[in-house]
Order: structure tokens, then sequence, then C-alpha cells
């Protein structure tokens, strides 16, 4: 829904609205300095961690982490959809949400709709009709898939070939400019020419919620890598978003009442194929709160199943984090792991549908996991032992919304420290500097120990260089990392560091940081560098970093770190003398320009 409004109208309802009167009236404020502070609305804690800023009109806290603007409070102290956020912000400033804005939205993206649906009646055609389709007509058979459940699912065929959808698609500029804008062709800048993204793959359409095709995702047919390739971000698909299987879902003839999350296009089709059909799938990415939420709004138990190896429980782990924000009174969560080597697709096959049934059945509570996870390795019979699991359930616990499920996870942490509720809550705080941070089988590391092991640049404490103009690119990345650190591990370090300026020795440091520690908050990057020059930087980051939080933190970093590659190359390149250097290097500038999709602002 958030497409569907103007922004320009957004901005007006924001900048109408007072962020401290907003939150003064749910939570007391007291002015200390330009900010106002207060313990925090949405964790317990005994000093005030809590600072909103009317200049900024923005809030933070330095314990759990929680930040954002007026809408962003009003949807997290209220619970609020944004639509809903939005309106009651709207009508305290006297405006009325446009009426005609999802109209206009759904015509204008309308062409991009047809392109994709176009794309997809070429694939399937394909699977039919195209000389070399065997290859993938075997595969499917293997797989176990039926040929009108590859029709119910438009399952399609990408023949091998340079640029057979651009030549049966692109027959004039404006379906060319449509087929790029999807991702469903690549320009090739040095000639000047087009080739089609997926080649010589199996093809899963991916539906919205009305059924209309948003996007690719492509399987290949030999040993080739990637295995699997979605298509990118477009005005129309956003993987953090949508799942594919969810609306054949809710298509299904049988009341949906609850959803299980797998890991592969094929394992949520076999599920469906066999007769449950309310198998889902992410789409490339981690589950995140936004899925859970979007799950809990149709149904009321979703079951998430992985396989039972390390890689599995790692990403289990991280659907719980997910989820925790997610909770909410009359749904529930639970967890399947899989045998070791078995999938969905082939488990359901092996032992049918009543078996797996029953194993859906029998999925272990979200509550039982969160606990018997956190206890891995603890010795609960010590006095040691309970107070390490009470310092690393709480903060988890402090993500599931106020209500009976919050009131029940303390009681059960309760019994197994021998602690009553209330001890817990006060003598637990999430916000303490400095203290150790760990992650469940992970020894501790004190934050106020951490050695510095890069030269940084000088700097003036609590002044980023954005008081004076614009922020650096390596400021910005910061400021990503600090909102969502889960994105460091997607990134090599190593590589960085030959290609970053020595400038962006801080943002090294940080992102190695969070790649060590893969649970951290923004609150344990402050901690690791608190009493430094580099923490007050760090901390003046956060107090200073955009309201509005980004969708995509990972594109977004990414194209901060290409352009930050560009500024370094076109440094060297002043620097040098020698030809072939100079060759390579505006080699690599065109590479790199041609690959940053949005340059940040």
């Amino acid at each position: 829904m958030a497409g569907r409004i103007p922004q320009n109208f957004i901005d007006e309802v924001l900048r109408r609205t007072d962020i401290v009167d907003l939150i003064s009236g749910q939570v007391r404020l007291k002015k200390t300095g330009k900010n106002y502070s207060a313990c925090c609305p949405f964790h317990n804690e005994k000093s005030p961690s809590f600072s909103v800023n009317r200049e900024k009109q923005f809030y933070h806290c330095f314990g759990c982490g929680a930040s954002g603007n007026a809408l962003s409070f009003v949807m997290q102290y209220e619970h609020r959809e944004f639509i809903d956020g939005l309106e009651y912000l709207a009508q305290k400033v006297g405006l009325s949400l446009p009426e005609t804005s999802q109209q206009e939205t759904q015509v204008s993206r309308q062409p991009l709709y047809d392109i994709l649906e176009a794309a997809a009646q070429f694939f399937e055609e394909q699977l039919r009709t195209a000389p070399n389709r065997d290859k993938a007509v075997s595969y499917l058979q293997q797989r176990g898939l039926t040929g009108q459940i590859a029709k119910d699912w438009r399952v399609g065929y990408a023949p091998a070939g340079w640029d057979n959808l651009f030549k049966a698609l692109a027959d004039t500029p404006e379906k060319q400019a449509l087929l790029l804008e999807a991702g469903l062709i690549i320009h090739q800048e040095q000639r000047d020419s087009y080739y089609d993204a997926m080649r010589e793959r199996v093809i899963f359409p991916i539906r919205d919620f009305r059924g209309r095709v948003i996007a690719f995702g492509g399987r290949v047919l030999d040993d080739s890598k990637p295995k699997y390739l979605n298509s990118p971000e477009s005005p129309i698909f956003h993987k953090g978003e949508e799942l594919y299987g969810f609306y054949e879902s809710r298509q299904a003839k049988q009341a949906l009442n609850r959803i299980m999350v797998v890991e592969g296009y094929l394992d949520v089709i076999a599920v469906h194929q066999a007769g449950l059909p309310f198998a889902v799938a992410t789409l490339g990415t981690a589950t995140s709160t936004t899925h859970v939420e979007r799950l809990f709004r149709s149904v009321s138990i979703v079951v998430f199943c992985f396989d039972g190896d390390n890689a599995g429980r790692k990403a289990a782990w991280r659907a719980l984090e997910s989820a925790l924000p997610a909770l909410k009174e009359g749904v529930s969560a639970s967890f399947l792991f899989l045998p070791d080597g078995q999938d969905p697709d082939s488990l359901i096959r092996q032992e049918h549908k009543d078996a797996f049934n029953q194993r859906i059945s029998s999925a272990l509570p979200l509550a039982d996991f969160l606990f018997n996870h956190l206890s891995e390795d603890l010795n609960l019979e010590s006095l040691e032992g309970k107070s390490r699991l009470a310092s690393l359930a709480k903060p988890l616990i402090d993500k599931v919304p106020v209500g009976v499920y919050r009131q029940l996870l303390w009681q059960r942490l309760s019994q197994l420290t021998g602690l009553d509720e209330q001890t817990l809550k006060v003598a637990l705080p999430t916000a303490i500097a400095p203290t150790p941070i760990t992650t469940p089988n992970e020894e501790p590391v004190v934050l106020a120990t951490r050695p510095v092991r890069r030269q940084y640049e000088a700097r003036t404490p609590n002044r980023p260089q954005s008081i004076a103009g614009k922020l650096s690119w390596s400021d910005k990345a910061i400021q990503l990392l600090l909102q969502d650190a889960a994105i460091a591990t997607a990134l090599d370090t190593a590589l960085l560091l030959n290609q970053l300026p020595s400038e962006s020795a801080l943002l090294l440091d940080v992102i190695d940081f969070c790649q060590q520690h893969t649970d951290c908050t923004a609150f344990a990057i402050l901690g690791a560098w608190e009493g430094t020059a580099e923490g007050a930087h760090l901390k003046a980051l956060a107090e200073d970093a955009p309201f509005l939080s980004a969708i995509d933190t990972l594109g977004e970093m990414t194209d901060i770190l290409n352009q930050l590659r560009i500024d370094n190359l076109k440094k060297r390149r002043k620097e040098t003398t020698e030809l072939n250097l100079q060759v390579q290097i505006d080699k690599e500038l065109r590479s790199l320009t041609h690959s940053l999709k949005k340059k940040p602002e």
C-alpha cells in the first residue's frame, strides 16, 4: 500500500506533525539539551535511552534500536498498519487520504504487468514446443511433477540461446524498455545489444495476491551457477514482501487456516501436488517480519520448515527472530526440522501425504524452539546457566508485542530460571554498556575492549561530516549497518579492503564486527567503540540517521559500495601515468557505473 500513496502526501503529513507533541501524549518526555529523553516505550529499562529530536523529527533508542519518524512511532507503539497509521496522523493535521492514488498507480503499471504476462506465455509455450525442451521436461518428471500441476503453476522453459525472448517480445522500443525494467533482458553496453537474462532454465512465474505475474525464478538444468536466478527488484516486485505460492494457496478449494514456509519452488509445488495446498517460499531472501505479518493477516498458524542441518537451524533461528515482532493474540508459529538429506519434495514422495501431514502437526512450537536453542550448552542447574539464559532471552521476549503471548514467555523464563517475572524484568535492563554480547554457543566478547585495527581519520566527536554538509558514502554505509547489521554477512571484507579508499577504515571495521557477531544490534555496534572518538562519531551517525528506513538495505549498500569503488578508481586514475593501468581502470569504471542501479542521494 505504501507505493500507492503519493510520497508528497506522506511528506506533507509528516511536515505538519510535531513528533515531540505526538510522543509526549503517550510517553513522559524530559527536555535534555536540544533533545527530549525518556525510558523507552518499546522495552523495559531503568535509565532513559530513548531520545526524540524535534528539529530532525525522529526518535531513536540506544537500548533496543527502535527508531523512526512520527508514522513509524504510531505503527510500532499502537500496532497499526501503514495505511491506518497514516490516516490517523492525517486526520490529526486536518488532511484526508487521497482516494484516486491506487487506481492511478495500477493504470500506470499496467504495461509492465502486460509484458510480464507475455513473457510467462512465451516460457510456457517453449516448454511445449522448443526443439531442446526434452531436457527440461525430463528434469520436471524426475522431480515428480505431473503435466497438470506444471500447467496449473504455469511452469515454463527458457531455451538455450542468446536472445530468444528479446526477439519474440521486443518488437517496439516501448516493449524493449519494459523488458529492461522487469529485468528480463540485459543491455550489453560495449556492443549496444541485448540478451535474455534467463537462458536454458526451468522457469517458475511468481504471482501477486491477484494472480498477476510480477517476476520469475529460473533453475539451471546442469551444474552452472547460480543454480537459482530470480528477477531483480522492479516497481511491482519487492522480494522482501512477496511469497512464492501464496496466491495459489489462497486459491485452494479447502479452507486455508495455516501456511507452511519452505525453502524452494519445487518444494512448494510438491507439497501442493500431494494434496496439502498451503506451502509458500521466500524469494532468495531470509524470512522477514513483513512476510510473517502478511501471513498472519490470512491465517492463524505458520509453520517454518527447514533442513535439520546446521544451515537449516541457522535459517530457522533467523525466521524466529523475524516472527517475534509479528506475534499477536490468536496466532502461533512452529518449526518443522526434516531428517538429514531430505527436503519436503523428497520426503513427501517417500512417506506420502498423511505421514508428512502428521509431521507438520507435531512441529516444535516457537516457544520451545526459542528456549531449547538458547539453553544449548547451558547448565540450568547452576546460577550461572540460569543468569545466562535470562540475559539471552530478555531482548528476544521484548520484541514480542505486549499481550498474553509475551506474558506467557515471561512465565516460561521464570519457570526455567526460578526467578519471578517482575525480578526478571527489573533486573535485566536491555541497555547496559559496556557489557559482553554473545549469541548461543559463542564465547562472550567484551564490547568496550575491542581493539581498533586500522588508522582512522581524525574526527570531531559528535560531529559527523553530515553536520557541515552531506554525509560521506562511508557514513551512509555505516548508517545502513546500524539499521540492518545482517547485510554485512553478504559482503566480502577482504575484497573491499583492496577496493575502498583509506577514508573507509571505520566502515571496514564495522562490517568486520557485524560479520563476527551475526546477531548484533545497533546498540552492540555503538558499545564496541564506546569511549573512543570513533564511538562518538558512530553515536552521532545513529542520531543523524534518516528517519525512513531503507526497504532494500542490501541493494542500497551495494550501490553505496560501488560508488566508493568508483571514487577510489577515479582517484587512482588521476594519480597514475601508466597507460595500461589507465585502460584497466577505465574498464572497471565503465563496469561499475553500469552496475550502479541507483545512485544514493
